[in-house]
């Protein structure tokens, strides 16, 4: 049974020195007991169903690999760009099944990599096609239910200094969220309703872990878990003439993504936090472009956002084509902003050639092109791209694009050249080569930058 326990200054928490609050503690065989009952009914479930349903996915292994900085001397660690170097390794297995019971199915993801489990998300997805409740008529319902476990990870700086992802002890499995999500139409409304229990204290795999006090170890553990709850509410309508708006709310949440080593969804739990923001477009002003001939397609919009963290700020916007084709388009504030203008854009293109401007206080502040052709090479067909950036004030970007297929093999590579330190210099080359052959797939991918072997990668899979 789960108990409620207090903490406050001088516990045992990583998180310890904060204000006393309480938290909902799990028991440590929580998570276990847990996955017992939900291994417990979906075997149930397989058995009774067994004849009826259709099992797919896809397993794979991938194995990647970067160059440790290479060093001349035995007292001094430095990078030295050298031919040769030692290499480190990183080996991930992932699995995506999806059982299909006719009425409902089921979808699994899951990954396990060098050190050791990584995430497991269950999933469920129940289609009911149209309800009748009390004379209204729901239609297009589904409900995607979703529970998450992983192991916690955070980022750190390794011996090589180069990022690396860690687990933080003890390093077991824990329960992280449970989610639901409703999704339906009433009146020409799109609604979808996302409701969550979440363990808001759960480390961020993208960030360091919070130090704990010093005498007390780097601990993440069911013990440590404080839950809470969010929903977020979103809301669509577009007429057969156009008009568009859209709503939404968010209630102890934001639209910030939750994330676990290797898995992310967006919406979050924020204890305390609302917002609301929503919009109104394609309103088309058909007689003005009436008026000018060389104004079409004239529309406006208007948006708003307000929350807990921030004050009510909103805009309206205006979009037309102007000259056959050039895109011309003005934004104002309002609320927050009132009466600011926030400048005006212009997009377009001339042949193959794309580009666009901005202009603020009547000030060029950005140019780019774009040229892009497909290429005709007998049995092997391909495209060709390049884009060039910053050209109001000299090349700051340049990249280019060689994609290529022939049956069942298909090649990528790019190259990009970038400023840095004020000078144009070469940045980036990657290539990539996909070999498929069903149910198979085998990948081969490498990326190397100014300084050498940034990251390389084989990845196999197999499709049933």
């Amino acid at each position: 049974m789960a108990s409620i326990e207090t903490r406050g200054v001088g516990s045992g928490s990583p998180r310890a020195g904060g204000p006393i609050r309480q938290r909902l503690v799990s028991p440590g065989c929580g998570c276990r007991a847990i996955l017992l009952i939900v291994a417990a009914v979906l075997a149930a479930t397989s058995v009774s169903v067994l004849a009826e349903v259709g099992i797919s996915g896809q397993f794979g292994l991938s194995i990647a690999v970067r160059r440790i900085p290479s060093t001349l001397s035995g007292d001094i660690v430095l990078d030295t760009p050298t031919e040769y170097a030692e290499l480190e390794f990183a080996i991930a297995s992932d699995l995506n099944l999806k059982i299909d019971g006719g009425f409902a199915s089921a979808l699994v993801d899951a990954v396990v990599n060098m050190a050791g489990p990584e995430h497991a998300v269950l999933l469920g997805d129940i289609p009911i096609e149209e309800l009748n409740l009390y004379g209204v008529v729901v239609d297009k319902l589904r409900f995607v239910p979703e529970l998450w476990f992983a192991v916690p990870f955070e980022s750190v700086t390794d011996v090589n200094n180069l990022p690396n992802s860690a687990v933080i002890p003890p390093g077991g499995a824990l329960f992280v969220t449970a989610r639901l999500t409703s999704t339906f139409a009433v009146g020409g409304f799109s609604l979808k309703h996302l409701v969550m229990l979440q363990d808001v204290e759960f480390p961020n795999p993208g960030a360091a872990f919070t130090t704990p006090p010093i005498g007390e170890p780097i601990l993440y553990e069911a013990t440590d878990q404080d839950f809470d709850i969010g929903s977020i509410l979103y809301a669509s309508w577009r007429s057969q003439v156009g008009y568009s708006a859209s709503a939404t709310l968010g209630l102890n949440a934001s639209q910030a993504s939750t994330a676990v080593k290797g898995y992310s969804a967006v919406g979050r739990v924020v204890p305390g936090n609302w917002f609301a923001s929503g919009s109104l477009g394609g309103i088309k002003l058909n007689s003005l472009t009436g008026a000018v001939d060389w104004l079409t397609d004239a529309q406006i919009g208007v948006g708003f956002t307000v929350s807990t963290t921030q004050t009510m700020s909103g805009t309206v916007s205006f979009s037309a084509r102007v000259f056959g084709g050039m895109a011309v388009g003005a934004s104002l504030g309002l609320f927050a902003n009132a009466g600011s203008f926030s400048g005006v854009s212009l997009s377009g293109s001339v042949g193959c050639f794309g580009f666009g401007i901005a202009l603020d206080e009547l000030a060029l502040t950005s140019l780019s092109a774009r040229y892009n052709t497909p290429l005709d090479l007998g049995t092997m067909k391909g495209a060709f791209s390049i884009s060039a950036t910053g050209l109001e004030k000299g090349l700051t970007g340049l990249s280019m694009r060689l994609s290529l297929t022939q049956g069942l093999f298909s090649a990528g590579t790019s190259v990009a050249f970038a400023e840095s330190d004020h000078k144009f210099r070469f940045a980036s080359m990657a290539t990539q080569l996909t070999y498929r052959l069903s149910p198979g797939v085998i990948s081969i991918q490498a990326t190397f930058s100014r300084y050498g072997l940034t990251r390389a990668a084989i990845g196999t899979g197999v499709t049933f």
